[in-house]
């Protein structure tokens, strides 16, 4: 929230999103050096922080870099790529694994890390965001912003209130991997059903992106909330134990995943100017963040 709103304020994201992606790059290679579960609560922590810092800041300048009618397909490039890596990391650490301890695993991390920030540096261009004649930078605090941001704007009111209800009774990919286990999945197969998911979340993503650019964000944003819901018809009704369901279960559960997050940023900028968005993608952040967690804690309480 801070983050997004300075960058309106200073009318500048890079240097937010270089700082978050620097945090985490130099804070993961410290849990080589973690010796009990506090040392490691903290570095996730500092790396957590630096999620925090960026996420806003780097939403917005997605959004600022491309016409409202071109950004699904630019959410969707950004989802597809980043959820590859989330891919792509776990299979390289598990070769190097071979070579090297998992000590040796984080400290490697840190070379992914800084080639991503080099290219941020180097490579990424900063968009200035455009402030209305009306608005000085002297008047402009976090509070009035949030305060712009919401203030008139039913639109964007309704977008958080709708992924807050939503997000508060929508499970995650544990809930799927146990229902798994129920459908005779073996424990050692597990990781195959949650790259699965995967799977299916990075394939959608552009996909979806570019269809939301032609029949509308929010047409498609329903599609996405409707394939949860089918997902959540299939845990119902599943009762034997077929592996083949899981997996199917697990292809759904991915594609509600890779739509919902393109397309719920992708619909922001339709709804707030360029000098507010870093501000309105960090309330969406705190909804999206806050509804997590009551889920999640949910979820431990009555199944965990």
């Amino acid at each position: 929230m801070v983050s997004g709103s300075l960058s309106d304020k200073v009318r500048k994201r890079k240097a937010f999103v270089i700082a978050g992606y620097g945090l985490s790059t130099v804070t993961k290679p410290f849990f080589a050096a973690s010796s009990s579960w506090i040392d490691a609560f903290v570095v996730r922590f500092v790396d957590r922080m630096g999620k925090g810092i960026r996420t806003a800041p780097r939403d917005a300048l997605i959004a600022d870099s491309v016409s409202e009618s071109r950004v699904g397909r630019a959410f969707g490039i950004h989802r597809t790529i980043d959820q590859l890596g989330a891919i792509v990391g776990p299979i390289a650490a598990f070769a190097l694994l071979r070579v090297v301890d998992i000590r040796g695993i984080f400290l490697l991390s840190l070379i992914p890390g800084a080639i991503a920030v080099l290219i941020l540096i180097f490579f990424v261009k900063e968009v200035v965001v455009k402030r209305s004649s009306s608005t000085t930078a002297a008047r402009i605090t976090m509070l009035s912003n949030i305060n712009r941001a919401i203030r008139g704007n039913r639109p964007f009111v309704l977008l958080l209130i709708i992924t807050g209800i939503f997000g508060i009774g929508a499970f995650n990919f544990p809930f799927i991997l146990l229902r798994a286990s129920d459908l005779g999945i073996a424990e050692n197969l597990i990781p195959l059903v949650y790259a699965t998911i995967n799977i299916a979340h990075t394939a959608i993503g552009i996909p979806s992106g570019i269809f939301a650019d032609k029949v509308g964000k929010e047409k498609v944003l329903i599609i996405g909330y409707s394939v949860f819901a089918i997902s959540t018809t299939l845990m119902l009704v599943l009762s034997s134990q077929n592996t083949l369901y899981a997996y199917i279960l697990a292809a759904i559960f991915g594609l509600y995943i890779g739509i919902s997050e393109t397309v719920q940023r992708a619909v922001i900028p339709r709804y707030i100017a360029s000098e507010l968005r870093g501000t309105a993608y960090g309330l969406y952040n705190i909804v999206i963040g806050t509804t997590f967690f009551c889920s999640q804690c949910c979820f431990w309480i009555f199944v965990g």
